[in-house]
Formats: C-alpha cells, structure tokens, sequence
C-alpha cells in the first residue's frame, strides 16, 4: 500500500487570525519550499545537469526509464519532486545510484530515510499523470551505511518496490542486465530530463548517444585520472560537446538493449577530456541478482498489477538536479526497452511555484486586516 503523503493542505479561517500569526506561516512555508529546492550536488561543482544535444527520446526505446521523486515535492505538483533517474530491472526493482539518497542538508554521505522519496513511471512527460504507476520503496539497499562523496565509489542502489507493474503495461517494461563488460567504441544511448543546453530543464525524457572508452583510455588521455575506480566506466567523447550530467542521475546507460550503466559522475558538462562515469552494472551483476534473490525470499511481490494513477496536476515547472555522469549524440534506444540513460532533474520548480503562490496570497491576506 502506498504510504499517505508527508503533509497535508489546511484551511485558515483569516477573518478570525491575526495577521501576524498568518505571516509567521507564511515565512515558514517559504523558508521550507526554499530548502526543499537543494540540489543534488554534483561531485566537484554545482554546474546544473543537463543532456547536450540530445534528442527527445521515444517510448519504444525507454519504457524501462523510471523517476525517482521527492514524496512531498511531488505532492506539491505531480512531477516536481523529480530528482534522479532509474532503470525497472525486474517489474518490482529499480536500480539506480546511492549518491541519490545522500541527504542534501547535512551533505556528509548520511543516506535519508526510503520512506521520503516514491518511484513513478510510465510516460515520457514527467508532468503527466495518464498512464504513470507510482510506488513506494519498501527496501531501499546499499552498499554502504555512508556515502564517499568524494570518490563517489559503489555508487549503485537496488530498490525493491512496494508492488509490481503489470506485465502487459503498455508504457512500463523491465529491461535486461548486461553481465558483459561493454567493449571500448560501443555507441551506448543514455536519457534523463534534466537541464538542456538551453538552460531550463526538460520536461520530455531527453536521449543521447556516448561511446563506451576503455579503462586505460579513461584513466590516461582524459583528465580523470585516477579518480576511475573499480566498477566505474567512462563514456563520451575526447571534444565533449555531447553529454548528460547531474539532472541525469541514477539513470540507465544503455548498450545492445541491455542495461550497462547507471549515470554516477562527471566534471562539469560536455567539456572537452572529461567524459561521464558511470557505475558498471557488469561489475556488480552478481551483487545485484543475489539481493534481488534475498527480497524475493524474505517478501512476496506478485508482478501482475499495482502502482496507482499518480498526480493530479501536470505543473509546468521543472528543475535539474542530481549528481553527474555523460552521455552524447542522438538517437534513443533499441527496439525491445534499451533505452537511452538517465534521468534526473530537481525540485527547485516546486520552489518556484510555492513561492510564486504565496507571495500572491499575501496581499489577499493583508486586505483582511482590519
């Protein structure tokens, strides 16, 4: 069952409260949409996430694309409380990145509770609600009580869903594991809603084309260096140019139809020898398919329905967001759910809409005081 929204609307009788009392609520509404509209941070900057000379992705090639949210941002306005991107690996499991989760007040690599975030998917249009199944993360596993934030090692996170999404969904299929490591020149496809070139962010599941680059490569032509670990794999391009960075987070890197990559880091967007890390599903495959074994012992998730119709608005903002990682070119996914990466995006447009709100509400509050 899904879990009540954190939050609910009340109604104030403003004949009969003070006027100081109503500005006191006022200003803690806004000191609390301002604060909900962090960021995930990127790991060496700020530089907003965003897909570089992509192009809208189909849905043919990305039904596995799934939106990690914000449970209250989205409560707000359906499709705000986007923050990262993940992949529908099995119809009741997500895979997706930790840095994610990392709680962004404190920022010490402190992972914040499942319960604050919800897994919607099932249109290319974060905005819209039709056809959307959204569901709660009744296990949320990782492999680390606390994230490095600045190596950004194992950054990889299994979510195991409250219930299933309908075999026959017409939108939502699970994706296949790569459990090959991906040769060097293997053109992959990664998708996300983060922020474009244009500067403000997709409200369309965006695609890009990236080339897979051998270890050696990564570690001594770019200027990476030794900041690749084991179970990280780079992909892009020596000129930039094409790129998917921080609202893009969490999200699949695609390579055959199979699921390669998850979009973890990179060092600003589309520059020159600095291409996208992602976190090597290949690497962790078997990590990945004996926690997958361990929730189906211990709980019993029936994939032939559920998920509810989520959202009631379509909102009109949008937001980047999360953490880093690359992607290039064109095209979207192959036939049968490949798809074309990751997404992500952030709340700050709840921030906008919450703020613009209020700040219209208080003449109206005003022009009740006696």
């Amino acid at each position: 069952m899904l879990v009540t929204v954190l939050g609910s609307a009340r109604k104030y009788t403003t004949m009969t409260t003070p006027l100081a009392t109503i500005s006191l609520l006022l200003l803690g509404l806004l000191v609390a949409s301002a604060s909900a509209g962090n960021q995930i941070r990127s790991r060496f900057n700020t530089d907003p996430g965003r897909i570089i000379n992509g192009t809208l992705a189909s849905m043919e090639a990305t039904r596995h694309q799934v939106s990690l949210r914000r449970r209250l941002n989205d409560g707000y306005f359906f499709g705000t409380g986007h923050i990262c991107g993940g992949t529908l690996i099995k119809p009741n499991v997500v895979l997706s990145a930790a840095h994610c989760f990392v709680d962004q007040y404190i920022y010490d690599g402190t992972f914040q509770p499942k319960e604050d975030f919800i897994v919607v998917m099932g249109n290319l249009d974060r905005f819209n609600n039709s056809l959307t199944l959204t569901f709660d993360i009744e296990q949320l596993i990782l492999r680390l009580d606390k994230f490095n934030l600045s190596s950004y090692d194992q950054d990889i996170a299994l979510l195991i869903l409250n219930a299933s999404a309908p075999l026959n969904h017409p939108t939502i299929r699970p994706i296949e594991l790569s459990a090959l490591a991906m040769p060097a020149g293997q053109v992959c496809q990664v998708t996300g809603w983060g922020t474009t070139e244009e500067g403000y962010g997709s409200d369309y599941l965006m695609t890009v084309d990236v080339p897979i680059m051998s270890n050696a490569s990564c570690v001594n032509d770019t200027d990476l260096g030794h900041f690749i670990m084991p179970g990280m794999i780079c992909a892009g391009y020596p000129e930039g140019e094409r790129d998917a960075c921080s609202g893009d987070s969490g999200g699949p890197l695609v390579c055959q139809s199979k699921l390669a990559g998850v979009v973890s880091w990179g060092i600003n967007c589309a520059k020159p020898r600095l291409p996208g890390v992602y976190t090597e599903v290949a690497y962790y495959y078997d990590w990945i398919e004996e926690q997958i074994a361990a929730a189906d012992g211990s709980g019993d998730n029936s994939g032939d329905n559920s998920g509810d119709n989520s959202g009631d608005g379509s909102g009109d903002n949008s937001g980047d967001g999360s953490g880093d990682g690359s992607g290039d070119g064109s095209g979207d996914g192959s036939g049968d759910g490949s798809g074309d990466g990751s997404g992500d995006g952030d709340d700050g447009a709840a921030t906008i809409s919450i703020s613009a709100a209020l700040l219209l509400l208080v003449p109206a509050v005003l022009s009740l005081n006696p």
